[in-house]
Order: structure tokens, then sequence, then C-alpha cells
């Protein structure tokens, strides 16, 4: 790949033995971290007098498109994960219609007002949610969070969380007919946080392949993410890296929940959580 920078011409080819190790600590016992090729940059030379870079064509313009999509719909997914992981959201919920609710805008509205009823409700609410449209056009919301309590006191009265949650989302639907689920209770209530942030990210993606903008297909309670630690290693050894990163991301009592390579293997990614 080539850059221009003030009129110098850069080519950078992948390093043969530069490598970056990230570590991303976001707390709850979970650690991310990656071990990716660095980019060696090599000078050109500057531009011919009065020459400029050729025009790309009608497909380089989609295929730039399409790639930056892409990289923002990672980027989207990755945020979504780790913002279930530090906030430590170990359930998840949908909140749907019975009637073909379509208008994206008014779910979002009706999730707001939820928002602030749970929020009063439990004394402040962690959550990440995201929007998904079925195949008859209807919305419907899926909701990472904490385990609700088994009851809540109304009125002076114990009722189960539920009863009170459903009864919530219908009075704000309205005459759309909400609908709160928990038929997957017995999968993923209670799950590991990072079951549950894989869960729920995928639906970045699916808003990516469906050609839609996914950058508006979720919303979370406020939560700053720690930084990230990233360092620069030169070694040719790229098992010893991964050695590297496996003692750091299974440090103490954490265990190895997913793993992946890239199929070029220039990128592993490792995470671990304590079980």
């Amino acid at each position: 790949m080539q850059r221009i920078i003030n009129g110098i011409v850069f080519d950078g080819q992948p390093s043969k033995d530069r490598w970056i190790v990230t570590v991303h600590d976001l707390g709850n016992g979970h650690r991310e971290g990656v071990v990716q090729r660095a980019v060696d940059w090599q000078e050109i030379g500057p531009l011919a007098p009065g020459a400029e870079p050729m025009a790309p064509t009608d497909e380089e313009v989609q295929d730039r498109i399409d790639a930056n999509r892409k990289r923002a719909a990672r980027r989207a997914k990755t945020r979504v994960r780790r913002l279930c992981k530090a906030q430590g959201l170990d359930t998840l919920f949908t909140l749907t219609y019975r009637a073909n609710q379509v208008d994206l805008g008014l779910c979002k509205q009706h999730f707001e007002l939820l928002r602030k009823r749970m929020g009063r409700l439990l004394g402040g609410w962690c959550y990440v949610a995201a929007f998904e449209q079925q195949q008859r056009g209807a919305w419907h919301i899926h909701v990472a969070t904490h385990a609700l309590p088994r009851t809540f006191r109304v009125h002076g009265c114990l009722v189960k969380s539920f009863n009170v949650v459903r009864a919530m989302w219908r009075d704000i639907a309205g005459a759309l007919g909400g609908n709160f689920d928990q038929s997957r209770k017995k999968r993923h209530s209670r799950k590991s946080p990072a079951r549950v942030a894989s869960y729920l990210s995928k639906y970045i993606l699916k808003a990516f392949e469906d050609g839609a903008d996914f950058s508006k297909r979720y919303l979370s309670s406020r939560c700053e993410l720690p930084r990230a630690v990233r360092i620069e290693l030169r070694t040719h050894s790229l098992r010893d890296l991964v050695d590297l990163l496996h003692g750091e991301v299974c440090e103490g009592a954490r265990q190895l929940c997913s793993a992946w390579v890239s199929p070029f293997g220039d990128v592993v990614y490792l995470c671990g959580e304590v079980p």
C-alpha cells in the first residue's frame, strides 16, 4: 500500500520482525489481547513535478466505500462487545411489538422512555441495546443488562420483576402491543458477559449485511472504557508472542474463552475471563 504525504510517496509493507501487542483490561475479570504485524514504511520519493495521483475508477471508489464500511462495522461490533464486558452485563431480554411497527425512530423513543423508568426503578440502569428489524419489517430490541431482582416492591406489594418490566413496556408501546420476552432465559440468563457480548454484537454485523447504518443500531448506558496497553516488540517467532499474550490475558484465575487467527496468520486475538 502507498501513501502520499506532503507530496512524498511512501510504500508500506508488513514488517518481518516488528509486532504490535495490545492488551485491554476491561474490568470484571475480562481481558482481551491482540498480536498483529506492524507495517514498515519506506520513502519512495517526491511526486514528479506537475504529477497528480490518478483518479480512482468507479469500481475502486465502491471498493473503498465497502472497505470503510466493513472497518466501521468491525469497530462498532468491538465497542458493543467491550461495553458489555466492561459493565459486567450477564443477562439478555428482548422487547417486541405485536403490531408491525416499522419506525426505528419511534422504537428508540419508546426505549428511551423505558430507560428512564428502569433507572428510577433500579436507582440507575446499565445496559447495551441493539435494534433489529424482523423479516416482516417490525423492529425489536435486544438488551444486555444485569440480572434483575426476582421481585420489585410496587405500592407496598412484592411483584415479580418480569411482570413489572412487561407492564412498563406494554404501557409505553400502547396500541402497538408491546411484549417483554424472556423465553430464552434458560440459555442466556446469568451467562458469562463474554457470551452475552458475543450474542449482542452479532446484530451489528447483521445490520452491515443488510446495508443499513449500523452506527445507529445500538445504544448504551454511559461507560468509559479503560485504555489499552500497547507495546511494540521485535521477534521472528509469532509463537513466543502468542505465549506472552496468553500469559497476560489468562493471568490469575482467568481462563481462555475465545481465540482466533486471521487467514494470513498476521493477527491473533485472545480473550480471557474469570469463570
